[in-house]
């Protein structure tokens, strides 16, 4: 299982920029949820250890999906301290053939964005911003 925060600010949401083996791409910001965890609690921990920010407030739960086998839990958050910058064990593991970079995009940029994974949830945020 895994709990994935949905960062939004000024029009902009906050993603992970990808080098892997030579590929980019975008996903966002995340993680396991670990045992005797809510998917909340996990939220806030995991983006406070890969991205650096602190005073995370949970907006509200936007949807569950299954990932390849994997249940993931989707939260948006509009409140938050700090300027997000790399940290936790994908700091650690960055290296010339897998890097991380948190990135601002434009949510009107989301529908070409077509290196943002998983599509369905690039197509959910998509629809719930279309809307608003």
């Amino acid at each position: 299982m895994r709990a994935v925060g949905i960062i939004v600010k000024e029009n902009k949401i906050l993603l992970i920029r990808r080098i892997k083996d030579g590929k980019e791409y975008y996903v966002f910001p995340g993680g396991a949820i670990e045992k005797e965890e809510s998917s909340k609690e996990a939220v806030i921990r995991e983006i406070k250890e890969e991205l650096n920010i602190n005073n995370i407030i949970i907006d509200k739960f936007l949807f569950q999906i299954e990932n390849r086998g994997n249940k993931e839990y989707y939260y948006l958050i509009k409140e938050f301290s700090g300027q997000p910058e790399l940290g936790g064990e994908e700091k650690q593991r960055m290296n010339e053939n897998n890097q991380y970079y948190p990135v601002w995009i434009d949510l009107d940029r989301l529908v070409n964005l077509d290196s943002l994974y998983p599509d369905l949830v690039r197509e959910k945020i998509i629809g719930l911003f279309q809307n608003d």
